[in-house]
């Protein structure tokens, strides 16, 4: 027995030594390993964009053992940066550069084994990098409450703005430093502009740099600039007038019999769902809980057939601000509930209407001897269904409309003061509800005087 198991060990033994020399094993292909390096790759073309250079090569003919190809170059300050493609590509890009100099870049392929090719050398000249594009296109404004600045990114490449304002190190001697508050991300191709507040309406100076994903850094723009006044403008001092007849009814209401003025043919004020409702809750501070519940006019509301009655999205609410004052921006707090979110009664396009004391119609005629502000639109997410944490802060908590900027209305007059607002609610998200629902109405200016 035991000279039969002996003679089986044996057997065994060398049966996994076969194995173990022949190409596969169960089906399974076994890699072979050398030592022999590859042929050097050869480059057909290199063409320069912007901060980068796209590659084209060829592997060397009849290797089907080749892996990967690698490219690198070395900063001026010897940082290594490398970049490798797969044997399938037929070009590398190679990315990072800043400035125009000749640049220098190696080029090997590696096969299955690890052994690496010698090495193929490249010199060209990259076009400007997108951060110079950026810096070259850069304009500091003054703007209310701090400053503007608008940038080119055609490409839509992630940037870094480092904003530098004064500090004073010791006294009589000023200098910028970096406020990492400040610091503006972007990768966006459109909205290429920020504002940067809050400072006081004195000259100073501002310093910007842009960085980008590779750590290069540009040279300081500076800009000696004085911030526009502006202020947050005091709720308290807002009031609601009467002179449109708003009214609390709690449900909608015909427009032929109450929507228009007889003696003047004006469109009334909204009707508020009731008193705890009115629109002068727009002006009472509370961000949060359930504000203003305005609601659309309806015509043909008695007709017994639903489908003839026709909603009327404008609904107003009219304001003495009891003071003259040039808006810079607004600020829209809806519902924080998240259904109201991009959807239902909250408000997605409106109008600012302004007038002052020297109209003395304006309880009488509208929108005659009124001055149109502005018209703004909300806008959209990229999928309601999917909203991102990003865009629920926004809605609820950052949705800022500059003025000017923002108006998209070309009659409008934005830059005109005012000390009576009709605010024009024209478009909820949701068209087929009835109201408009809106927790504060948030306003910034610069205010010329009180009354």
């Amino acid at each position: 027995m035991k000279k039969y198991i002996k003679s089986l060990l044996i057997t065994l033994t060398i049966s996994l030594l076969i194995v173990g020399c022949n190409d596969s094993y169960m089906g399974v292909e076994q890699v072979k390993t050398d030592s022999t390096k590859p042929e050097k790759i050869t480059v057909n073309e290199v063409t320069p964009i912007s901060g980068a250079l796209k590659i084209m090569f060829s592997l060397p003919k009849g290797n089907q053992n080749i892996s990967k190809v690698e490219a690198w170059y070395y900063t001026k300050d010897r940082e290594k940066r490398e970049f490798s493609v797969s044997r399938y590509s037929s070009f590398i890009l190679v990315e990072g550069f800043i400035g125009t100099d000749e640049v220098t870049v190696e080029l090997r392929c590696v096969d299955n084994s690890g052994n690496e090719s010698d090495i193929t050398e490249v010199q060209a000249t990259p076009l400007k990098s997108p951060l110079e594009l950026a810096m070259e296109s850069m304009r500091p404004e003054a703007a209310f409450g701090g400053v503007k600045i608008e940038w080119e990114n055609a490409n839509a490449n992630p940037i870094a703005i480092h904003v530098l304002t004064e500090d004073t190190l010791q006294k009589g001697t000023v200098t910028l430093a970096e406020d990492p508050t400040k610091t503006i991300y972007t990768s966006d191709s459109l909205n290429t502009f920020a504002y940067i507040r809050q400072y006081p309406a004195l000259e100073q100076k501002f310093g910007f740099v842009l960085s980008d994903k590779w750590g290069n850094r540009t040279d300081t723009l500076i800009a000696s600039l004085i911030p526009y006044k502006e202020e947050r403008i005091d709720y308290n001092l807002v009031k609601e007038v009467t002179f449109f007849n708003p009214t609390t009814y709690g449900g909608s209401r015909d427009y032929d019999t109450w929507a228009i003025n007889k003696s003047t043919g004006i469109q009334n004020d909204a009707n508020a769902h009731g008193a705890a409702y009115r629109a002068q809750g727009l002006f009472d501070g509370v961000k949060s809980g359930n504000g203003p519940y305005l609601y659309k006019f309806v015509k043909n509301l008695s007709d017994p057939d639903p489908s003839n009655r026709i909603l009327v999205n404008d609904v107003y609410a009219t304001f003495d601000l009891n003071m003259l004052v040039r808006l810079s921006r607004v600020k829209l707090f809806p519902r924080t509930n998240i259904t109201y979110t991009y959807n239902r009664s909250s408000p997605k396009r409106f109008r600012i209407w302004g007038t002052n004391d020297d109209n003395n119609a304006r309880w009488s005629k509208f929108p005659e001897g009124w001055t149109l502000i502005g018209e703004y639109v909300g806008v959209e997410p990229a999928n309601r269904d999917n909203l991102t944490p990003e865009e629920i802060d926004y809605f609820n908590l950052e949705q800022e409309y500059t003025i000017s900027e923002g108006n998209v209305n070309p009659e409008a007059h934005p830059t005109e003061a005012f000390r009576y607002m009709r605010i024009q609610f024209m478009e909820t998200y949701n068209p087929q509800l009835e109201y408009y629902t809106v927790n504060q109405f948030e306003m910034y200016g610069d205010v010329v005087e009180y009354y």
